[in-house]
């Protein structure tokens, strides 16, 4: 029987979802969870794709940015997340997650239409900062809606289930926003005047984006509330919200490497779609496509990659993809105006990585995060990630002005930015083998047991490749990881 504490039910699933166990036991719980999740997504991704990337830069240029603007425009959504140091501490004392989440969403994907209509309304220059004001604006609920959101639904998806659960979602998630971002890229160059497309082709777009968005709600709001509705029940301050994950030494670790990640992955990040757009003259469906397969390869890799990280560890897999983003970035350096075709191999590989990075992180953060602190620790993740990823565009595009003016090609400008790039993965990719996953194991360990596996299976002979490529890739990627004395105290 229901407590009178429990949120009313609307129906019958309604109530099996909510009183069944969130456990093995509650599969069926489970799966309806995850297809409403699913059907949010779905329209999540459509708005995702439609209102961000290729999209977002193509108006931008429409509206005569300069790339200091563009980077302004990338960084803007993440520094807003330095907001979540206060809303973390207003959402536990305020308890209820679902309804910020809710609540933040709408803020959000509401002010998205102003974001696509206000530009255009204004015109050609100013337009350009009324779409920077108003998609700042929308990234404040959606930090709101991030935060709320990963709390609420860690308290109904299992710990040891999530990667298994998030990499499930992220397959509908990656076909239905390469679905739509094709059609309109192809509706874009279609409807474009002489070859080029028009400020109206991109409102029509991000309003159909932000319209799907809010379409997502109707099933994101027929989740249930979690039993516990307050990470705390006495009160908590504003400073011990902010300065307990700091204070916590494994914590602090991994923020640093998220902060230095950030940094080097925001400096040349938006400026790739401006480099397939005006140096390589790659059509807007080209560059779509271009951009999709790293999408699509992200949302089919995930579910691989939650599996492993359920498995070996979350910390592990996470470092497998920093390996695999960081190399990506040198292939760019040999694409030019014959050799489109390495781009795909480029965006094969960032798909590939970037899918362990997105998925193997926030499932690391929640395991590290204490249940009864998970708001603040999530804010504080939030905080340093959107920091460093709002400053580090923001800096790529004063940097690219600036070698332009001081007579370098725009192209070279933008090579050098990819070696930095390049390098500062290099410096924060060690990083992680300070920080310590409580059941974890070393990523050439798990490469060792994949290796071991493949090699003992009756239909496959891997002799050849366990000894001279799985053990050789361990080998590498424990000097990598400088965790050498981890394994031996795990053999003994």
């Amino acid at each position: 029987m229901a407590s009178p504490h429990d949120p009313a039910p609307r129906d019958a699933q309604r109530v099996e979802l909510y009183h069944a166990p969130f456990t093995d036991g509650g599969v069926a719980s489970l799966r309806l969870l995850g297809q409403l999740i699913d059907r949010h997504n779905l329209l999540l991704a459509v708005m995702t794709q439609l209102t961000t990337g290729v999209f977002l830069t193509g108006y931008a240029l429409g509206l005569r940015a300069s790339s200091t603007v563009i980077g302004l425009l990338a960084g803007v959504p993440f520094l807003v997340k330095v907001a979540q140091l206060y809303l973390s501490w207003w959402i536990e004392r305020a308890g209820h997650w679902r309804r910020s989440a809710l609540e933040g969403a709408l803020l959000s994907r509401t002010v998205l239409l102003v974001a696509a209509v206000g530009p255009l309304v204004a015109g050609p220059g100013i337009g350009a900062w009324v779409l920077v004001a108003a998609v700042a604006g929308s990234a404040l609920g959606a930090t709101v809606f991030e935060m709320a959101f990963q709390t609420w639904m860690a308290e109904l998806v299992p710990e040891a289930s999530r990667g298994n659960f998030w990499g499930r979602r992220a397959r509908v998630v990656g076909i239905a926003g390469l679905a739509a971002s094709l059609v309109a890229a192809f509706g874009i160059d279609r409807a474009g005047h002489n070859g080029t497309p028009v400020l109206a082709d991109f409102a029509v777009v991000m309003s159909i984006g932000a319209l799907s968005g809010l379409a997502g709600l109707v099933f994101l709001r027929r989740g249930p509330s979690p039993r516990r509705q307050r990470s705390r029940v006495e009160p908590i301050s504003l400073r011990e919200t902010v300065s307990r994950p700091v204070h916590d030494l494994n914590y602090r670790r991994l923020l640093i490497f998220i902060g230095l990640w950030g940094v080097a992955g925001g400096i040349a990040a938006p400026f790739f779609v401006v480099y397939m757009l005006e140096e390589l003259r790659l059509s807007f469906l080209v560059v779509t496509v271009l951009t999709s397969i790293t999408a699509a390869t992200v949302s089919l890799a995930q579910l691989y990659w939650g599996r492993l990280g359920d498995h070996f560890g979350a910390k592990t897999t996470l470092r497998t993809g920093t390996y695999v983003i960081a190399l990506t970035q040198l292939i760019w350096l040999f694409t030019g105006p014959g050799r489109t075709w390495m781009i795909v191999i480029a965006q094969l590989l960032a798909g590939f990585g970037w899918g362990a990075y997105h998925l193997s992180l926030t499932n690391l953060v929640l395991k590290l995060a204490p249940s009864d602190a998970r708001p603040s620790y999530l804010a504080s993740f939030g905080a340093v990630q959107g920091l460093a990823e709002a400053l580090a565009p923001v800096a790529g595009g004063l940097a690219l002005d600036a070698m332009v003016r001081g007579g370098l090609s725009w192209l070279v400008s933008f090579q050098i930015m990819i070696v930095t790039s390049f390098v500062l993965f290099a410096i924060a990719t060690p990083l992680l083998g300070n920080v310590f996953e409580p059941g974890g194991v070393t990523v050439g360990r798990m490469i060792r047991v994949m290796g071991r596996f493949r090699s003992m299976s009756i239909e496959y002979n891997g002799d050849f490749l366990f000894d001279y490529v799985y053990t050789h890739l361990a080998r590498i990627a424990d000097f990598v990881a400088r965790e050498e004395s981890g394994e031996k105290r795990e053999r003994s």
